[in-house]
């Protein structure tokens, strides 16, 4: 009986959340009422207020769409390497992958500036780059491939058909050659040393993440008789 009355208690006061909740949470295709509405017109008209608006939509019509959780204003904060550490993470053990990760990037500072120190001329020291967030995007973008094969049934029978890999997929797949490369290496030295050695193999158009790409173009180009049918 006590568990039965803690239900409805429990019940009840979500249904009161529910009503009382802030208007930050709300699903994407929910559009709100003009916020303006209740301002006095003598202050601000809603002309004025359209006027305003740089991509010409209406006040009452903008949809305001809350941040998703992994945003973050901090000043160090990179969408890329938040994305590779989510990929990277098992368990839910993303306080450890972040420390993998920092020393991943520490990692590639160091060895970028002791090739700095070894080159002998101005025109060796400025092609090394020093910045190890620039050799990281680098390297993902190096390992981003432009195709990607698709199974389409056609007639009972499945056919791998190249298909045009969109940005996002693109993003999540190489970044899932570098990770994959690193995971499947007999390795007994630590993880983020091989992922620093790897990113830089990647950032040099090199490596085992980077022939991956190029493996899976050589597949997109022996099935391209059957490119015609991404269209069915």
């Amino acid at each position: 009986m006590a568990l039965c009355k803690g239900k409805t208690i429990y019940h009840t006061l979500l249904g009161i959340y529910k009503q009382q909740i802030s208007t930050s949470y709300f699903s994407t295709n929910k559009v709100l009422s003009n916020m303006y509405k209740d301002r006095v017109p003598s202050v601000q008209s809603i002309g004025e207020l359209n006027a305003l608006c740089i991509d010409d939509k209406p006040v009452e019509k903008k949809i305001r769409i809350p941040a998703k959780s992994e945003f973050s204003s901090a000043v160090t904060y990179d969408p890329i390497v938040q994305k590779f550490i989510n990929i990277l993470m098992r368990d839910g053990k993303k306080e450890k992958t972040r420390e993998i990760i920092e020393q991943v990037l520490e990692n590639i500072k160091m060895k970028q500036i002791e090739n700095y120190h070894k080159a002998t001329t101005d025109a060796e020291k400025a092609m090394v780059v020093t910045d190890p967030l620039k050799v990281f995007h680098g390297a993902v973008e190096n390992c981003k491939p432009l195709l990607i094969l698709k199974t389409i049934v056609k007639g009972g029978s499945g056919y791998r058909v190249p298909v045009y890999c969109h940005e996002r997929r693109r993003l999540r797949v190489g970044i899932n050659f570098i990770i994959k490369t690193c995971d499947t290496r007999k390795r007994k030295v630590p993880l983020s040393t091989v992922l620093a050695t790897e990113i830089l193999q990647a950032y040099n158009n090199e490596g085992n993440a980077v022939g991956k790409k190029h493996q899976l173009h050589k597949e997109c180009e022996a099935q391209r008789a059957f490119a015609h049918y991404r269209w069915k």
